[in-house]
């Protein structure tokens, strides 16, 4: 079995000794925004949708329970959550996506200097990771830091859940801005110059290792057999890249979820010396990963058609609104008549590490209609993807190929768009769902195969989509002339934005 904990939704799925998916179910919950700039998940909401999923799956003709023979978790990563000596939360997660620590990030910049965090950290600094959110803790909510017992990871807590067991793995430690990412340990010294206490933080694994078996209360809960393996598991770009197959040297990946990610297997640590990407450790055990990332991809589109009320206007007719207007947005020649999106809705990560970016349309004109506008959104998601791919190049990683996934990789127009953009073919996998790469985690763990490579090789099959079009010229004209420079034109425009929004200053 392997769930996966994103964002918006959970999913759980089983698969068998041949990588087929035998039942999957989903369950959705709320991200809580309370003031602009905060995000926000009830931990406990997190564990009533996988414990509903998990029944639904098990309610399946095709599964025998009894059959299940380990589990794996993929969660999105970098959240915080805080737990008090009865291991319950003390309150809601602070997930990815939030904001409010940008004087705390100035803090550990001051604390570590440049050098450090480039030697350690291997990371920007940047909020929404479980350092600057446990500092904001710290400072603005004295008294639930002085309760904490433990702090765990989003998938971390449905572990715990599951097992009664506190543990984490590499490639989710390894991105919370406390964890030496060259050794692969918690940083004795970033603890102690932000006054972290170490006990605080769990053991570590690697990903594939059992750390617990399914608790006879958590049997009852989820209708599950008691002492089924669990896995370590992983951060979800990392088992998401499992999932397809992207566990060596030499391949890139490009996820277009909620987030996006442009993404690179690598043997060695490197670290870009500007911090402009992420180096992490991966769910293989003893590689390493780097990442670009954007905060908002998926969720561009979703914003824009249901923020203003397109869904409710088409629902109304019996139209789907995201199938219908992608069909306008297909019809639209490419670059959009010159309209051009800055994706930066929950401000922005690679390259830029600016909280403060905000989202534009630039060029509107009279002619421009809602196509115009759809397209320009998903070329916007793809041109920001290439941001981050930029720098991949100037490190010297380069490819003909991108291996696509996420669910703005299930729409062609999209793929087609990316394909022009970075001008590389397109592959997919059959499944290239996170929970997959947690169940081919819970495999290996299982003895089921002997390690991943073996796993992948058995179980998972590339398919070629889109080759480049007469488009890419077009968009690389575009890229290289307009959109590689607004950001540059307007970044201290969007800092002036800043309490204009509602937003609190700490």
């Amino acid at each position: 079995m392997g769930i996966d904990l994103g964002t918006s939704s959970v999913k759980v799925l089983v698969v068998d000794d041949r990588g087929r998916i035998l039942a999957q179910a989903s369950g959705k919950y709320p991200i809580l925004t309370p003031y602009e700039g905060f995000a926000e998940q009830d931990p406990g909401a997190w564990w009533g949708a996988t414990k509903e999923a998990v029944r639904r799956v098990l309610s399946s003709e095709r599964v025998d329970c009894g059959e299940i023979e380990a589990i794996g978790l993929s969660g999105q990563m970098h959240g915080t959550v805080v737990l008090g000596k009865g291991l319950n939360p003390l309150r809601n997660a602070i997930i990815w996506a939030d904001s409010r620590s940008g004087r705390q990030c100035d803090e550990i910049r001051r604390k570590l200097g440049d050098e450090r965090i480039r030697e350690i950290l291997c990371n920007p600094i940047m909020p929404g990771f479980m350092a600057p959110s446990l500092l904001w803790i710290k400072e603005n909510e004295p008294s639930i830091f002085e309760e904490a017992y433990r702090v765990v990871l989003p998938k971390d807590y449905i572990r715990l859940c599951l097992t009664g067991d506190i543990a984490t793995d590499f490639s989710d430690a390894s991105a919370t801005l406390l964890f030496d990412v060259k050794r692969r340990c918690w940083s004795s010294e970033v603890l102690s110059e932000l006054g972290i206490d170490e006990e605080l933080l769990p053991q570590v694994y690697e990903s594939v290792e059992v750390v617990g078996e399914v608790s006879p209360e958590a049997a009852r809960e989820t209708g599950l057999p008691k002492d089924i393996k669990v896995v370590a598991g992983g951060g979800d770009s990392p088992v998401s890249a499992v999932g397809c197959g992207v566990i060596k040297s030499g391949l890139i990946s490009v996820n277009i979820g909620s987030a996006g990610q442009v993404f690179t297997v690598i043997d060695d640590i490197r670290a870009d010396p500007k911090l402009r990407i992420h180096t992490f450790c991966h769910a293989v055990p003893s590689k390493w990963y780097l990442q670009g990332a954007i905060l908002s991809a998926g969720l561009t589109l979703d914003w824009f058609i249901k923020s203003l009320g397109f869904e409710e206007l088409l629902s109304e007719k019996g139209i789907n609104a995201y199938s219908k207007l992608v069909e306008e947005a297909a019809g639209i020649p490419a670059g959009s008549a010159g309209l051009i999106f800055l994706p930066y809705l929950l401000g922005e990560r690679s390259p830029h590490m600016d909280p403060s970016a905000r989202g534009a349309f630039f060029g509107l004109r009279i002619n421009h209609g809602r196509g115009h506008l759809v397209r320009a959104v998903m070329e916007g998601v793809a041109f920001a993807l290439r941001d981050c791919y930029e720098v991949f190049k100037e490190l010297g990683i380069t490819a003909n190929e991108l291996l696509i996934r996420g669910g703005g990789g299930r729409v062609p127009l999209w793929r087609q768009i990316i394909a022009d953009v970075f001008g590389c073919r397109i592959l997919a996998a059959e499944v290239e769902e996170a929970a997959y790469g947690a169940a081919l985690l819970a495999s290996v763990g299982a003895g089921i195969y002997k390690n991943l490579d073996d796993a992948v090789k058995k179980t998972i099959s590339l398919k070629v989509f889109e080759e480049p079009g007469p488009d890419q010229e077009t968009y690389d004209r575009l890229y290289r002339e307009i959109y590689s420079k607004l950001y540059p034109a307007v970044k201290e425009l969007f800092k002036a934005l800043t309490g204009l929004d509602g937003k609190p200053d700490n």
